[in-house]
């Protein structure tokens, strides 16, 4: 796991609306604070070395966007489109996501802690050395995605779904939840707790435990 390579003392205070006045729309060596983006349309912006903090996105459409060393804190990302992104060297700490769409993305060394990820699209994402701590994910759909060195820990998984990802070598036995959506495949060689073994052996195999 590599951490953004980015120093805050070396950041310049900046509008996150500079990278529509760039030709290359580009945003690097950005300290972002307490500013609304709300409605916005930029396609394949590259942000590289920013930090975040107090920021709001909404409804924003960032399609193929490339994340390089980029640290996000109680930040706000609702409802917004970001499809086929790039994620690398990302922290996401303590923000909103929810409903937000990454169907299609590569997720790289890439660490969300207390996040709400909560009917969050992650379809088809590639996901690789990636850690998801202490967050929501409460009906999130995550199909037909790949998941290399990835830990979930701590997390509510409630009506999750699952289906087409394989999970060997995932260890969920930390996490919460209900309801959980994959099939018998899905779920060969990811580490459960007792109690999620047995919920598993009834839905999938119905199986009848004494």
């Amino acid at each position: 796991m590599n951490d953004p390579r980015i120093l805050p003392a070396t950041l310049t205070a900046q509008s996150f609306l500079a990278i529509t006045a760039d030709e290359d729309r580009q945003l690097q060596m950005a300290h972002v604070q307490q500013q609304t983006i709300a409605d916005q349309s930029l396609e394949h912006p590259l942000i590289d070395q920013c930090l975040f903090e107090g920021t709001t996105f909404i409804n924003d459409n960032f399609y193929r966007a490339e994340l390089t060393d980029v640290i996000f804190k109680n930040c706000t990302l609702v409802n917004c489109q970001l499809e086929a992104a790039s994620l690398y060297r990302v922290q996401l700490q303590n923000c909103k996501l929810v409903g937000t769409t990454f169907d299609h993305a590569v997720f790289r060394d890439v660490v969300i802690t207390d996040c709400d990820l909560s009917l969050a699209n992650l379809n088809e994402v590639k996901f690789t050395s990636v850690k998801i701590i202490a967050s929501r994910l409460v009906e999130v759909n995550c199909l037909d995605s790949v998941m290399i060195k990835t830990q979930l820990t701590r997390c509510d998984l409630n009506q999750a779904d699952f289906s087409g990802t394989g999970l060997k070598a995932l260890d969920l036995s930390t996490c919460d939840f209900d309801e959980l959506r994959l099939t018998a495949n899905d779920l060969r060689g990811c580490h459960l707790n007792t109690e999620q073994a047995a919920y598993f052996a009834q839905q999938l195999l119905g199986v009848q435990l004494a």
